[in-house]
């Protein structure tokens, strides 16, 4: 693979106190470079001659690697003539007394290692980075397990102690393994590469290493920075601070209800004055037609129990949501951090139109971009930390964002409609076909009133078990049967998501072909060949140890219900605490795949059938409760 016209390496870092080993592999070549020092050879000199003086053509990429690995090979290069006149054992444990260093250092305190993270020796990109804000990191071997790869592998030594000689070469097969496992994770990556590169080219900004809200956060601090002529640094010490917010002041003069409830909520949120700095806040909780709300600083949504939703004949389920809702309010009414002026909101409100032209134009990647970038001010507004700092603005675009769609909801009961779910920026309802005119016109009337725009789609059926947790049948998917057509949310999605966990997709899979179908979920899951549909995990933190029946085994792991597995049980090793993994089967653990059939696995059908019919039940007793 080439990034840049450069020839891209994928390499990994490990250190003990008498051995390190660094792994590189050549994407294009698929060549191994492997460089050891220890007792057996010392290849440093190798190793920095294939990072420094050979580089030219070379990117490397790694997983974690600005943090970690770049700073120790940055060390090794800056310290070379020092370190190569010591003895193996002198270099080995100056490396790991730096690696010491890095690992314990607490977030955000660099200044022992600060010279080599930022010591640009080589170039490099990191996987870690460029997929995940700071909070939502995870570890490549949590990525191996969501990722499906062939090998989840821990190293089952302990990085602190002494290396015995016998045992490098399974250490450097745990190296390989994990620079084949970034490689493949490179790979499925090449949409987010090209994302990148796109903005590179078209705006100079080499984002290879940055999540999408930061490459958002540099694209836009680069951007008012050229139009209005302030320093970077300047503005990036900007803020609108406030500590305490009257809502009262927040609240659009138009927010106006018919209904009596929603009338004395609206009174209610006046008289509140909130403390901007805590995240949940003000909120309060109230029953319309049936149906739960919540509303407040944290935005608004509906609380349900499992129900579904079927239109009659003359029925139609609609979904109205606002098109770009925080970006259109920020734009239609100024609401830009307040520090950065009128400027800023027309600065955004011109990407806002690249990006319709770039939609309707068919540029996917320019699309994209821009939408990320529209997305980013609101949760930038929010934290203290950064330069679009503004806990006014933001809470007057999440207050009204949810007190209009509460208008809307005000004109759809008031014409009958049945309120299904109402949540952050949209309103599904069900109504009859022959109110679709009078819907439309009381769509328009909220429109003509906030400036916005609703989009509006129908669904066939709609499978509600919370409200994060539903799937949708498109209009249009009893004809196609066009998979695309069903929309999965929270428990009901059948894809599991790089780094955001393993569930078996078994279980939502089956439910929804129920529904769809009356294929008894035992027909459907007994008859799907693939293992991989009923592997899952648990995230498991490191003051817990993990042993399979009396066995230990290593802290992450995939796994499935089996007839003839042991219980899975995490122990505190602080305070000896046991927890089942999973309290209803024996588990077999494949964190290396096989070529086994799937009848010789031994799999608990009986779990994962009990657990799909359990979701079936919840739908069809709470319906039954209804009449």
């Amino acid at each position: 693979m080439y990034i840049k016209n450069l020839r891209v390496i994928v390499y990994d870092v490990e250190v003990f106190p008498n051995v390190f080993h660094c792994c590189c592999l050549d994407t294009e070549s698929k060549e191994l470079h492997k460089f050891e020092i220890s007792e057996r050879k010392n290849q440093l000199t190798e190793l920095v001659n294939f990072f420094y003086y050979e580089n030219k053509d070379r990117m490397f990429c790694g997983y974690n690697n600005k943090h970690y690995d770049d700073v120790i090979i940055n060390y090794m290069i800056d310290l070379y003539h020092k370190l190569n006149n010591l003895p193996y054992f002198r270099i080995c444990q100056s490396i790991f007394n730096l690696s010491n260093t890095i690992v314990e250092s607490e977030e955000g305190s660099i200044d022992k290692f600060k010279r080599w993270k930022y010591m640009n020796c080589f170039y490099s990109m990191d996987l870690l980075t460029m997929q995940f804000s700071q909070k939502l990191r995870v570890g490549l071997k949590t990525m191996q397990v969501t990722m499906h790869y062939k090998n989840v592998q821990e190293y089952d030594g302990d990085f602190n102690q002494y290396l015995p000689k016998d045992s490098i070469d399974d250490m450097i097969a745990y190296n390989i393994n994990d620079v084949e496992s970034t490689t493949e994770l490179l790979n499925r990556l090449k949409d987010q590469v090209e994302l990148r590169l796109f903005i590179e080219k078209e705006h100079g900004i080499d984002c290879l290493s940055m999540d999408s809200v930061k490459m958002a956060e540099t694209f836009l601090l680069e951007k008012y920075s050229e139009k209005s002529g302030i320093p970077k640094n300047v503005i990036k010490e900007m803020r609108s601070p406030m500590d305490y917010i009257p809502l009262k002041d927040v609240i659009l003069p138009f927010i106006r209800y018919k209904n009596p409830k929603l009338q004395s909520v609206l009174e209610d949120m006046k008289k509140q004055v909130v403390y901007s700095k805590e995240r949940k806040g003000y909120e309060k909780k109230f029953v319309l037609s049936n149906v739960v709300y919540s509303i407040g600083v944290g935005g608004i949504h509906t609380i349900h129990t499992p129900k579904i939703f079927l239109p009659n004949d003359d029925e139609y389920i609609g979904h109205s949501d606002v098109a770009s809702m925080y970006p259109s309010l920020l734009i239609e009414y100024g609401w830009g951090p307040r520090h950065l002026g009128k400027l800023f909101c027309d600065l955004f409100a011109g990407l806002k139109d690249e990006r319709l032209e770039a939609k309707h134009t068919g540029q996917t990647v320019k699309n994209m971009f821009l939408k990320i970038v529209l997305n980013s001010p609101t949760g930038k507004m929010q934290q203290e930390v950064s330069w679009m700092y503004d806990p006014f603005n933001v809470f007057k675009i999440r207050i009204n964002g949810q007190l209009i769609l509460l208008m809307l909801v005000d004109r759809l009961l008031s014409v009958g409609c049945e309120i299904i779910q109402c949540n952050t920026d949209g309103v599904v309802y069900r109504t009859k076909k022959a109110a679709r005119a009078e819907i439309d016109n009381l769509i328009h009337e909220v429109e003509s009133l906030t400036r916005l725009t609703f989009e509006t789609d129908e669904y066939e059926a709609f499978y509600q078990y919370a409200i994060n947790d539903y799937f949708g049948v498109m209009k249009g998917y009893s004809e196609t049967h066009n998979p695309k057509l069903i929309e999965e949310k929270g428990m009901f999605i059948t894809k599991n998501k790089l780094g955001k966990g393993l569930a078996p997709v078994v279980i939502p899979k089956a439910v929804i072909n129920y529904f769809l179908t009356k294929q008894p979920v035992s027909e459907f899951i007994e008859k799907d060949r693939d293992i991989r549909d009923f592997l899952m995990t648990q995230a498991v933190d490191r003051k817990f140890k993990v042993v399979h029946g009396d066995k230990p085994v290593q802290r992450i792991n995939r796994f499935y219900a089996s007839t003839n597995g042991r219980y899975l049980y995490k122990i505190n090793q602080e305070t000896g605490q046991e927890n089942n993994m999973l309290t209803k089967s024996g588990v077999t653990i494949l964190n290396k795949f096989d070529d086994l059939e799937i009848e010789d696995r031994k799999v608990n059908y009986r779990y994962y059938i009990s657990e799909a019919n359990k979701i079936i039940a919840d739908f069809v007793n709470q319906q039954l409760e209804l009449f």
